[in-house]
């Protein structure tokens, strides 16, 4: 039987040069466990060098953590990219990598990118240019993405930068996006009746946060028979049962 669980798909820590310096997976923890939320998952900027700290620290806790990266393409759209475990996560990395901007992060002008070890705990600078859009197209994006079992949900639609929606004017049908996920700022029905693209299509709400306040702000309503990416993908597709509830 399915029941319901709380869940903020799109958390940045503290290796977002635009995040607070208090967004440490530790934190992040503490304050979704705080919330009552029972799955998250992280989404740095072209990085998922925190997806396993943040995993590690929710070890035991009962929170599911979902592996995440937010990645920004050659066109300038950011797609959260969610994949089913830390292998297909680090296979997705090392695709990534290569395609980032070039050039060393700017501190004092995008702020400071940390990482923090799963094992010790110990926290290291990282000087890769990750604000900057990759060298992924739109389609080698979710390509990809579906080729490791994972999905690619177009982020914040609603926005007038960054959005799939403000950058190419519409969703090519070719491509398997199923989901779009809103900004905490507008509902569902608001983006319903304002983007003809979501019709037919799961919507999904996240808090996109960068400071711990802001975790949870923006969340959706999972109904799953358990916490499993499986499920969660089920849920995303709007399949067997499975759906996603949003305000």
């Amino acid at each position: 039987m399915v029941q319901g669980f709380a869940a903020d798909l799109h958390i940045h820590t503290f290796l977002s040069p635009c995040a607070g310096r208090e967004m440490n997976p530790k934190a992040i923890v503490g304050r979704c466990l705080d919330l009552g939320l029972d799955i998250i998952a992280s989404a740095d900027h072209n990085s998922a060098a925190n997806v396993e700290a943040l995993a590690a620290a929710a070890e035991g806790t009962g929170l599911t953590v979902i592996c995440g990266m937010e990645v920004c393409t050659k066109e300038e759209v950011h797609l959260l990219t969610l994949l089913p475990d830390l292998s297909a996560m680090h296979e997705w990395e090392l695709i990534v990598a290569p395609h980032r901007a070039t050039g060393r992060n700017i501190p004092e002008i995008f702020g400071r990118q940390w990482i923090c070890s799963p094992r010790t705990g110990d926290i290291t600078e990282e000087t890769a240019l990750l604000s900057a859009p990759t060298t992924l197209s739109v389609d080698e994006v979710v390509d990809g993405v579906d080729a490791l079992g994972g999905i690619s949900v177009p982020c914040h639609i609603d926005r007038r930068a960054f959005s799939i929606v403000a950058q190419l004017g519409f969703v090519p049908d070719h491509l398997d996006i199923p989901v779009l996920e809103i900004s905490r700022t507008i509902t569902a029905t608001e983006a319903r009746a304002k983007f003809p693209a979501t019709q037919g299509r799961v919507l999904l709400s996240s808090s996109d946060a960068h400071t711990l306040e802001e975790i949870g702000l923006g969340c959706s309503l999972f109904w799953l028979e358990e916490p499993t990416f499986a499920e969660l993908i089920l849920a995303l597709r709007g399949e067997a049962g499975r759906y996603v509830q949003v305000e």
